[in-house]
C-alpha cells in the first residue's frame, strides 16, 4: 500500500470532491460535510486529504492536496502519494473520466481500494438491479425514452408518470405527468437552485411534449410508473434510509428518515424530514404492532437492495436509499445514491448520529486499508 513507503505513516484516504470546493477551500470556504469528517477523524487518526481530479499527476503518481493542520489553524496544500483509500464526494466530468480510470487503476494495482464508485446512472443502474429476482418486486415499471411514443404509452398505461434524468441527484430532472380528461395534462417539477415548485396545466400531447424536452434540455432521461405512495395533507411522503459499513466491515442502517414533501410537489426531498418512529408514532401513529411489521418488512427490503447492488459494483462505504410505501401497503424502491448528502438524516435525527455516520467512514476506511495489507493481492480493475 502506497502508505508503507515511508512516506506518511497512517493509511492515506483521500477525498475527491469537485473543483468548485476546492476553488472554495483556496478563499477558506469550508463546506460543513469536509468539517465533519475532519472533525470525526482527529478520533481515527488517518492521514486525510481532498482533491479535485484536476490535481492528479499521473506520471509523477501524486496528487496536489489539501488538508487541514491543527498546528496552523489552517488549510494548507501539499504534494501526497496516491491513496490507499479512494473516498468520493463529487462527479466525474468527461473531461477527467480517462485520468480517474488511470488513477483507480493504480490504486488498485498498489493494493489499495475505493469504497465508493461514481454517481449512479439512474437507467444503467435500474437495468442492473432488475436482473436480481430478489428485488424485482421492489421495482416500478421504468424504460428509457427513445421517442415521443415513449411516453405516450406509459402514459395510457398508467396515467401517471415521473420522468427523471438518467443522472439527476437531489431531486434535479424530476418531472411529474398525469393524463386529465378531454386530453389536458397536469404537471410538476421542483427547482433545486430556486426552490420553486411549478404546478402547471397543458392541452394536448404535442404541447405537453414542448414542456418535456425544453425541461430536459437534451440530456436523456427515462420514464416511470408513478406510485400511489402514502400522502399528508396533500404532502408526499418517502423516506430515506441511510447504510453504512462500519470500522468491522459489517452493514448498518443508521437512520431511517421520513420526508414530507412541499404540498403538490412530485418529491418529498426538499421538505420535512423526521425519524422513523416519530414520524409513525406522532405524526402518523401506526399500532405497535403494525409499526413493528413494517419496521422488518423495510429492513428486509433495505438489506436486499444493498446487497443486490454491491453484486454488481462492488462493496460500498455507504448508499442512500430512497424508497416508498404505497397506499396498500407495498414498498416501492425510489432510487439509491452513492453519495448521499446526509441532509435529511441531519434534519430527523440531529448531530449525534451525523457524527457517527462520518466515523462509520473513516474507521470503514482503516478496516479496508488494514485487511488489504493482510491480504497483499494486486487485483486489476
Amino acid at each position: 500500500m502506497h502508505s508503507k513507503k515511508g512516506i506518511l505513516s497512517q493509511p492515506v484516504m483521500a477525498v475527491m470532491v469537485s473543483r468548485q470546493t476546492i476553488s472554495n477551500l483556496e478563499k477558506g470556504i469550508v463546506h460543513p460535510r469536509i468539517k465533519l469528517l475532519v472533525e470525526a477523524n482527529q478520533k481515527v487518526g488517518l492521514t486525510l486529504y481532498h482533491f479535485s481530479m484536476d490535481q492528479v499527476h499521473l506520471r509523477e503518481r501524486c496528487i496536489m492536496g489539501y488538508y487541514w493542520s491543527a498546528r496552523d489553524n489552517a488549510w494548507l496544500r501539499r504534494k501526497f502519494p496516491f491513496p490507499d483509500i479512494l473516498y468520493l464526494r463529487g462527479g466525474i466530468t468527461k473531461a477527467y473520466t480517462p485520468v480517474f480510470k488511470e488513477l483507480l487503476k493504480d490504486i488498485y494495482f498498489n493494493n489499495g481500494r475505493a469504497i465508493n464508485y461514481p454517481r449512479f446512472n439512474k437507467w444503467h443502474l435500474y437495468q442492473t438491479i432488475a436482473q436480481y429476482e430478489a428485488i424485482r418486486p421492489y421495482l416500478p415499471v421504468t424504460i428509457t425514452v427513445n421517442e415521443p411514443n415513449d411516453i405516450r404509452r406509459m402514459l395510457q398505461k398508467f396515467g401517471k408518470i415521473y420522468l427523471k434524468s438518467h443522472n439527476g441527484r437531489k431531486g434535479e430532472g424530476v418531472f411529474k405527468v398525469e393524463t386529465l380528461p378531454r386530453g389536458a395534462y397536469r404537471y410538476s417539477f421542483f427547482d433545486h437552485y430556486s426552490s420553486r415548485l411549478t404546478y402547471q396545466y397543458v392541452s394536448g400531447f404535442p404541447a405537453l411534449l414542448r414542456v418535456i424536452y425544453q425541461f430536459f434540455s437534451g440530456r436523456r432521461f427515462l420514464a416511470q410508473q408513478a406510485i400511489e405512495l402514502i400522502s399528508f395533507h396533500d404532502r408526499l411522503i418517502d423516506m430515506r434510509a441511510e447504510m453504512q459499513r462500519n470500522g468491522s466491515g459489517n452493514l448498518e442502517i443508521v437512520g431511517i428518515s421520513v420526508r414530507l414533501g412541499q404540498p403538490h410537489s412530485p418529491i418529498a426531498t426538499h421538505g420535512d424530514a423526521y425519524s422513523f418512529d416519530h414520524f409513525f408514532t406522532q405524526i402518523l401513529p401506526y399500532p405497535r404492532d403494525r409499526l413493528e411489521m413494517l419496521r422488518s418488512a423495510i429492513e428486509k427490503f433495505l438489506f436486499t437492495v444493498y446487497h443486490c447492488i454491491e453484486a454488481h459494483y462492488g462493496e460500498y462505504v455507504e448508499i442512500g436509499i430512497d424508497f416508498g410505501l404505497d397506499i396498500n401497503g407495498r414498498l416501492w424502491l425510489i432510487e439509491p445514491n452513492s453519495q448521499s448528502t446526509r441532509i435529511s438524516l441531519e434534519k430527523a435525527y440531529g448531530d449525534e448520529v451525523v457524527a457517527r455516520a462520518n466515523l462509520n467512514i473513516l474507521k470503514y476506511a482503516r478496516h479496508v486499508a488494514a485487511r488489504a495489507a493482510a491480504a497483499p493481492v494486486r487485483v486489476s480493475v
